[in-house]
């Protein structure tokens, strides 16, 4: 997961079955994201929403974009910070 700095931003995490048109009838999960750039803290909310095979929780690697680190199509292979997230709210403290 990138973290572009620079301004407050929101994003909203989309995830479903991937291979079918039951997301037409609600089945999806949303994770909305909040970014506070002046305190450097990510937010990551309730996951809403669910579906079958849906994964209960999940490994995520965090980088702080900069200049030297997070960009262009490459794999980052160093991190901020790593969480598990399981569904409920966490706010993480970067840099």
């Amino acid at each position: 997961l990138r973290v572009y700095p620079g301004a407050d931003a929101t994003f909203t995490l989309y995830d479903d079955e991937h291979d079918n048109y039951n997301y037409e009838k609600g089945t999806y999960a949303t994770i909305k994201l909040d970014w506070n750039d002046k305190k450097q803290k990510l937010t990551i909310h309730n996951r809403e929403g669910s579906f079958s095979g849906m994964l209960k929780k999940m490994k995520l690697n965090i980088v702080l974009v900069s200049e030297k680190k997070g960009t262009g199509n490459n794999k980052s292979e160093t991190f901020d910070k790593t969480v598990t997230y399981r569904g409920k709210k966490i706010t993480i403290k970067l840099n």
